[in-house]
């Protein structure tokens, strides 16, 4: 399952972006118009960053629909057009491979995102992936834990160690949610595997009344509850768009300083 966006090719959008950048430098004359350009050029970069993350996401166990709903339909209503949907029971190695496979070309950031038991299934892909020698520049688990060890899959399996491979990773999980929260709070906390690695450990208390469903929800947006919206969604938001950032940063600083030489 996945979300296509609508827009251009890199090639077509390449080509629009060569013509907008001949336009911002018209003369003095043409200020308006100059004006004009420059705003739809960086528009257009930021389309074109959006194309430049890979985004997979995993759902938990009977939640396909559940994520279909939501963090699908959230992600290609922010813009993102490659955005994958993989279940908790396929071959890690098999999804890793593919992942691989289609991005050989484009050289995308690869951002996994799990919940419940598609985040055990995240981290398993990571991991097959630092065997492949393949960086994952974001992973994201949300309520991976607590009764979903019960599941034969996972006996004996300790998704906290994140791999090497790994340059930031997000976990998110609710104390006043025994699904996707482990007894022992010590059991929750994922940890890293070499030194510079930037993990985080979000924890709603228990106080908050942060349901499992309610970690995933991004609609209607009047259930959604407040802190959810203010500590993961939005967090997911603002890192998603940092690695977009890294990727058209130059580009529009570029454009910037040519209008000033203008």
């Amino acid at each position: 399952m996945s979300a296509k966006g609508s827009f251009p090719t890199n090639l077509a959008l390449s080509m629009i972006i060569i013509l907008l950048s001949s336009a911002c430098h018209l003369g003095h004359s043409e200020s308006s118009v100059n004006r004009l350009s420059y705003i739809l050029l960086v528009w257009l970069i930021q389309k074109m960053s959006k194309q430049n993350l890979k985004i997979v996401l995993f759902h938990g166990f009977m939640a396909r629909e559940h994520m279909q709903r939501h963090w699908l339909h959230y992600l290609a209503e922010l813009g993102y057009p490659n955005v994958e949907l993989y279940g908790h029971l396929p071959s890690a190695k098999k999804i890793a491979k593919q992942i691989i496979d289609l991005n050989q070309s484009k050289k995308q950031k690869i951002v996994l995102i799990g919940y419940s038991q598609g985040g055990f299934q995240a981290v398993k892909v990571a991991q097959a992936l630092k065997r492949l020698q393949y960086p994952v520049d974001l992973l994201v688990t949300i309520a991976a834990g607590g009764k979903g060890r019960l599941l034969p899959k996972q006996w004996g399996y300790n998704p906290r160690q994140i791999p090497e491979n790994v340059l930031k990773s997000l976990n998110f999980f609710s104390l006043s949610d025994p699904l996707g929260a482990d007894r022992c709070y010590r059991d929750n906390l994922i940890q890293s595997s070499r030194d510079h690695q930037s993990i985080e450990n979000i924890i709603f208390d228990r106080s908050a009344q942060v349901g499992h469903i309610e970690l995933s929800r991004c609609y209607p947006k009047q259930r959604i509850h407040h802190l959810v919206k203010q500590h993961l969604i939005s967090r997911i938001e603002k890192e998603l768009f940092s690695l977009e950032s890294s990727r058209n940063f130059n580009s529009v600083n570029r454009i910037a300083v040519d209008r000033e030489l203008m």
